[in-house]
């Protein structure tokens, strides 16, 4: 695909950035080249390129995002620090507050840990939730391990998105004053992952399987319309991963 539309001008006459439009192919490709240039593996990147397609096809955030990381992430770290205590409702990992974590280096990583039964959890540094980044990622968790998975930040606003086993995905505002396991973070500079039976109780707004099939159904004969110059941004960074020719 790969369609150029012309700047135009929006409703109150100010004009709109140059978009283009791609098929999913063209925008997971460029996404697994980028972050390959970064030293992901091929199955790292394999999953993150999805999770910035799922991004891009549900919330148009995902190519954002990708070209904000490549600025300064890298796959290239160190051993990740963490600790592990057994609670009486599961396990807990604790992830060093020092030790920074992104939704494409480590979100599948922290969301499967945390999915491996009811009671389990992982505390680490804050992750976004407006990214949209680690969407794709808690609804296979649910989906595998048969239990809603979550993740929820501290403060007042106890922001949240959670995934179920039959592919419903909320994200929004979880309710102050939850039991076990449905609280927030201690820390107020912290990320919670946890299993559960149940979603949350909140204000959250809906999606289910059936309406992201057909969102993408749309988008696959339709294509997606993109920010022209992040994608030349994001094309030039993924030119640094050359393929041999066969």
């Amino acid at each position: 695909m790969t369609l150029t539309t012309e700047k135009g001008q929006s409703m109150d006459g100010k004009d709109t950035a140059l978009t283009m439009r791609l098929a999913m192919r063209e925008v997971r490709e460029c996404a697994y080249r980028a972050l390959m240039t970064k030293g992901a593996s091929n199955s790292e990147a394999q999953a993150a390129a999805r999770q910035v397609l799922f991004a891009e096809l549900h919330h148009g955030t995902g190519l954002q995002s990708l070209a904000a990381w490549l600025h300064d992430g890298t796959w290239l770290l160190g051993a990740f620090p963490y600790t592990r205590i057994d609670t009486p409702s599961g396990k807990s990992y604790r992830v060093d507050p020092a030790a920074p974590c992104h939704a494409l280096v480590h979100g599948v990583l922290l969301v499967d840990v945390a999915s491996t039964g009811v009671g389990s959890e992982v505390l680490c540094s804050p992750m976004r939730h407006d990214t949209h980044l680690l969407d794709e990622a808690l609804l296979n968790a649910a989906i595998s391990s048969g239990h809603t998975v979550v993740h929820r930040s501290a403060g007042a606003e106890n922001r949240t998105t959670f995934a179920t086993p039959q592919g419903d995905l909320g994200t929004g505002f979880s309710a102050a004053g939850q039991g076990a396991p449905h609280t927030a973070p201690e820390e107020l500079e912290n990320s919670r992952f946890y299993t559960a039976n149940e979603p949350p109780q909140g204000e959250f707004s809906l999606s289910t399987e059936a309406q992201r099939t057909a969102r993408r159904l749309e988008l696959a004969h339709g294509g997606i319309l993109v920010d022209a110059a992040i994608w030349a941004e994001l094309r030039t960074i993924a030119a640094g991963y050359l393929v041999a020719d066969k």
